[in-house]
């Protein structure tokens, strides 16, 4: 008789080391098929602790020591926290990432991996969280695959972004709260509580409604010390991400309106939120960085149903799904609340619903009432399959070729030459030439030649003294265009490059003859 608990997990246990076991290729196939991407950068550069310095320098004249970018020499890590004035995100994600590349280095496989590492801990974590809360093993496993399978998931897994590693700190958190209520309010409990709230808090802003779900449950659900103990740790948490955090947004969002971020016109809320539960299950849309529209209507409302509607109709036989429910609900009403007030659209964003994917997930492997009910959480499960195997097909959606046009810079550009990164000619305060420079360096290494940020028409005396020079080359997207932008009249040759990004091209004055 002792062994039968041991039997009865046996089998479960068994399956989700399989899932594992696949997860894992997943997640590393074609990790690095394409370079990384705008926002990817970002956080790797601010990762490097050298803060808002790069974009400090002058724009429009020669700036005559390429400035150091990468991590050789960087700040420590601690200088992350006072050096990102220019994004609004927390720093707790760069800290990590700067950790990480200290320890296992900067290439794209490696800054890629820790967000693969954090998504196979999801599965495992998600497993453990909703068989505390529902005692179904079959239930956690059938979450846990889809946590491992929806595309989604896969795809953040591939990009150095914060998205894989909020929910891995979300899932503990809702361990040690599924904890107190199931056990006691222990202190490891509490504390396990609020320091997953406090890193939410500190690593991204979507963590809000989450937090605010799990207060609401914990009110309806807890009683007496138990109660006030748990709201009190989770004000606490929150307390201290405010203090620490709060003047940096409050100072950010000063200078830097939204400017629209997020808006979509001629589309309905209603839809967007029924769409949640299959966009981050079971997505067709093989680039979900896109403002992106649903699958098949039958499938979204199938699946809206198994999500927000039918785990309310079972909570007298099932009272363990209030807590996923919950937890879905305020990571979406967050979003949508936004919505409503900013007139945007950002819930067609599916990284910012990213957060309600374990309480979608939990949600979709309940078992329901009747012999079909008890297989359509296999289905899904199935679907979501079907979606990773497509996936692994087509792979990443395809992003602007970066490494050619830095191996060219690699070959061509000495350091006797100058290269002229070309930017946004109508804002002076454009910040794109700086970080194309640190794009360019992460691929080709340190450029040791003079630069030029170049925003507007240079001067005439640049000119001159661009004259002193070799060769002047031009990283820019329009070789003719942004010639005539910020050098007029002067000739173009050698354009070289992959065509769908930046070029380089190098220039000559105005009646002047080129080997």
């Amino acid at each position: 008789m002792a062994s039968s608990p041991l039997r009865k997990s046996a089998i479960p246990i068994s399956l989700l080391t399989l899932i594992v076991i696949v997860a894992v290729p997943l997640r590393l196939h074609n990790i690095t098929r394409q370079n990384l991407w705008l926002d990817e950068f970002w956080a790797l550069y601010f990762s490097t602790g050298r803060g808002d310095s790069i974009f400090q320098l002058p724009c429009n004249v020669i700036i005559p020591h390429a400035p150091a970018v990468e991590f050789a020499g960087a700040p420590p890590v601690w200088h992350i926290w006072n050096g990102i004035a220019s994004i609004a995100h927390p720093p707790l994600y760069l800290m990590t990432l700067r950790l990480w590349v200290d320890l296992l280095g900067s290439s794209d496989r490696s800054i890629r991996l820790m967000s693969a590492l954090f998504s196979i801990g999801c599965v495992v974590l998600l497993y453990v969280a909703v068989l505390k809360s529902t005692g179904n093993r079959w239930q956690a496993l059938v979450a846990s695959g889809l946590m491992a399978f929806s595309p989604i998931q896969i795809y953040y897994s591939q990009q150095a972004r914060p998205y894989t590693m909020l929910q891995f700190i979300a899932i503990l958190g809702g361990i040690a709260l599924i904890s107190i209520e199931k056990k006691r309010a222990t202190s490891l409990h509490l504390l396990g509580l609020a320091l997953a709230v406090l890193a939410l808090a500190l690593t991204h802003y979507i963590f809000a409604g989450l937090v605010a779900a799990w207060a609401i449950y914990l009110l309806v659900r807890l009683r007496g010390q138990t109660r006030y103990l748990t709201a009190s740790m989770i004000a606490i948490a929150v307390l201290v991400a405010a203090i620490s955090w709060g003047p940096h947004l409050l100072a950010y969002r000063r200078t830097n309106p939204t400017n629209g971020y997020g808006e979509l016109h001629d589309r309905n809320l209603a839809h967007l939120v029924l769409s949640v539960p299959q966009r981050l299950t079971l997505e067709s849309n093989q680039d979900p960085l896109l403002l992106s529209d649903n699958g098949p209507w039958p499938i979204v409302v199938a699946l809206a149903i198994i999500s927000y509607a039918i785990p309310l109709l079972l909570l007298r036989r099932r009272p363990d799904l209030l807590f996923w429910w919950f937890w879905m609900a305020g990571a979406i009403a967050a979003i949508f609340l936004i919505d409503l007030f900013r007139h945007s659209t950002l819930l067609s964003i599916p990284r910012l619903v990213i957060l309600a994917a374990p309480g979608v997930y939990a949600l979709l492997a309940v078992a329901l009432p009747g012999r079909l009910g008890k297989c359509i959480p296999w289905v899904i499960l199935f679907g979501a399959i079907a979606c990773a195997a497509d996936y692994w097909v087509a792979g990443p959606p395809n992003c602007p070729d970066i490494q050619t046009i830095a191996n060219s810079i690699s070959r061509e550009v000495t350091p006797r030459d100058v290269l002229l990164i070309t930017g946004d000619y109508y804002r002076a305060e454009s910040q794109e030439p700086p970080l194309t420079y640190f794009v360019l360096s992460h691929y080709a290494g340190p450029l040791n030649c003079p630069i030029v940020f170049a925003t507007a028409p240079l001067s005439s005396s640049t000119r001159v003294e661009l004259t002193k020079y070799p060769r002047i080359w031009v990283v820019g997207i329009d070789p003719s265009g942004d010639t005539q932008k910020i050098l007029p009249g002067w000739q173009v040759h050698d354009i070289q490059g992959p065509g769908d990004s930046n070029l380089l091209w190098y220039v000559t004055p105005p009646g002047t003859s080129h080997s």
